[in-house]
């Protein structure tokens, strides 16, 4: 299934998108109630995705904010058939809680930007190199296959006809030399990444380690892009993750992607790299 749907996530979205026009104007929570004849705390819900707005809602807000009519009618039509089915539901029972948003969010990019330092992004992993990875994230053995099957299934846009992600992504050259499940998993994983960074709607960039000081310092992030709404950041911590949503903030992420993919070596050169670790380990012994 490319047809990512999630309620959910597509009122957060809209709910965000509406905060963010309300913050800008400067008004409060309370003005934008009286617009739409609803408490302040309908409000309060409304912005943050908790209920799904009413187009008629969505369109009106807009309105009083001084936003041009096609941006109203730009997010109205995102919520007038939200749908009900959440695609990632089969995986429910090991997708982490504070995950599922992100999850959601996803499903609607039309684009995603990743830096990670130390190892493969899991939308460009193998099952075996997931598999080893799912032993390092401390999952309990029952739900070890089911993780690494839905990181394969969020994969699956890449591969799409219809509803394709386009994705970039920026690793460090360490990540590269890292025997994630053995050498032979590495061969498998390196000759899968080239194959990936051929795609038109993958780009692959590995950031060389004479790059003392860049931006990919402070730690790893993700950038989701849309269509129809402002781009967010997301961050992975150890026991969480959290969604960046405030325009602010994901400027600096935006300005921070393109300074990355700028220090980086470009995809030619970074496609020259991997393929010269996959050729070393030709004459590494099989393990």
């Amino acid at each position: 299934m490319t047809i990512r749907t999630d309620p959910s996530a597509l009122a957060w979205l809209v709910g965000n998108e509406l905060r963010q026009a309300r913050k800008r104007l400067g008004e409060t929570q309370a003005a934008a109630a009286k617009v739409i004849s609803c408490s302040t705390s309908r409000m309060n819900y409304l912005e943050n995705g908790r209920t799904v707005q009413l187009p008629e809602d969505v369109r009106a807000l807009m309105r009083f904010y001084g936003a041009p009519d096609a941006d109203g009618e730009r997010l109205a039509t995102l919520v007038e058939n939200p749908g009900r089915r959440v695609w990632w539901t089969p995986w429910e029972p090991v997708i982490p809680k504070h995950y599922r948003l992100f999850v959601g969010l996803e499903g609607f990019a039309a684009s995603e930007f990743i830096y990670v330092p130390l190892i493969i992004p899991g939308m460009l992993q193998t099952a075996d190199y997931a598999t080893a990875m799912v032993d390092a994230d401390q999952v309990p053995p029952l739900h070890r296959d089911r993780v690494v099957d839905f990181r394969l299934a969020r994969q699956q846009r890449l591969l799409a006809t219809e509803n394709q992600l386009r994705m970039a992504v920026v690793i460090e050259e360490d990540a590269l030399d890292r025997p994630v499940g053995g050498t032979d998993g590495m061969r498998a994983q390196l000759d899968h990444l080239l194959v990936m960074a051929e795609r038109d709607n993958v780009t692959v960039q590995v950031v060389p380690r004479s790059a003392a000081v860049h931006d990919g310092i402070p730690g790893a992030f993700t950038l989701l892009d849309y269509a129809e709404t402002q781009s967010i950041g997301y961050i992975d911590y150890p026991d969480g993750s959290v969604c960046v949503p405030d325009y602010h903030q994901v400027a600096g992420y935006l300005y921070r992607r393109g300074r990355l993919q700028a220090e980086a070596l470009d995809v030619t050169e970074s496609r020259e790299v991997i393929a010269a670790r996959r050729a070393a380990l030709d004459g590494t012994e099989h393990r």
